[in-house]
């Protein structure tokens, strides 16, 4: 049989014996000058760029559970500092507290008087270094799960990170028979609610709560505005701290820790991180969060860039 293929293929290209002979390729015709056709292409790099800044978002943002969003804040951002004066206490947490309301973190109206659901701690030398501060089985990590609590402990950065989180329906609404377990708890309840929509999933992920415990003798040399712009994104960015060899696409606070010459403030890759999280629907998956938040950093950088001469 292969004999056979072969002869007939011997055949068709005596047949036509150009076919036998290689072929020059030839460059398609060029267009008339007056050819009105106009191709319009993105700029080059902006897709490459794009890609850059989405794979460090899915690097620094703590990544939600299959299926589920990303967890935000719903109520008003009410931040505590412990472990420093008065007066440089009250410094931090009007920052944070401005940062919140810039950048459109607050969902409800904030209160003069609130419940703190943002903690700062500055944990003085006695305790020890972070490793001394939390073990794998301290009661303040009960509800994470294993990989969440070891992200914690292993942090690079001296601080330890972590937040509570709630499931709740689309609507923001508790779930039924979930008595205040959090989404990240292993006994988590099934949600029996159903929507028939591909638009909305049937859960949102509330953070409650958020904690952040850095070591006093290693914020000396931070401004007190770093500090609270740092705390910031650990918190309302749920973020988690920079690997001694990560390599970030862009600029960001979360180097305040490891750089020797990190940011003076919140950077352009932070803020469009923290609005555009704020600004997508509490009801999209994660992909869909770090989408959005690349387009919003990129299209910042170009507005902060300027024009281009």
């Amino acid at each position: 049989m292969r004999l056979t293929h072969l002869a007939y293929l011997f055949a068709f290209l005596c047949a036509y014996p150009a076919l036998a002979h290689t072929q020059t390729v030839q460059s398609p015709p060029t267009a008339p000058e007056n050819d009105n056709q106009i191709v319009v292409e993105a700029p080059r790099g902006e897709r490459e760029r794009r890609a850059e800044l989405r794979k460090m978002i899915t690097d620094v943002i703590n990544r939600p559970r299959a299926g589920r969003t990303v967890a935000t804040y719903f109520e008003a951002i009410c931040p505590k500092v412990i472990g420093l004066p008065e007066a440089e206490s009250q410094v931090i947490e009007k920052r944070i507290a401005r940062n919140a309301q810039a950048l459109g973190a607050n969902r409800r109206e904030p209160r003069e008087k609130c419940a703190p659901n943002l903690t700062v701690i500055f944990v003085p030398a006695r305790n020890g270094p972070p490793e001394a501060w939390l073990t794998d089985d301290n009661d303040m990590l009960g509800h994470l799960l294993s990989y969440q609590r070891a992200a914690v402990l292993n942090d690079a950065d001296p601080v330890r990170a972590w937040t509570t989180n709630v499931l709740r329906t689309a609507d923001g609404m508790e779930l039924p028979n979930n008595t205040g377990q959090e989404i990240t708890g292993a006994l988590n309840t099934a949600n029996q609610l159903r929507q028939v929509s591909r638009l909305r999933t049937n859960t949102t992920v509330e953070i409650t709560g958020s904690v952040v415990m850095i070591e006093l003798a290693s914020a000396i040399d931070k401004t007190l505005g770093q500090l609270a712009d740092y705390a910031t994104m650990r918190t309302l960015g749920n973020t988690r701290g920079l690997g001694a060899d990560a390599n970030p696409a862009a600029d960001t606070i979360l180097t305040l820790f490891r750089d020797e010459d990190p940011p003076e403030a919140l950077t352009t890759f932070d803020r469009a991180l923290i609005s555009k999280m704020y600004d997508t629907s509490r009801n999209s998956l994660a992909n869909r969060y770090y989408t959005n938040i690349a387009a919003r950093a990129f299209e910042m950088e170009v507005e902060e860039s300027g024009p281009t001469p």
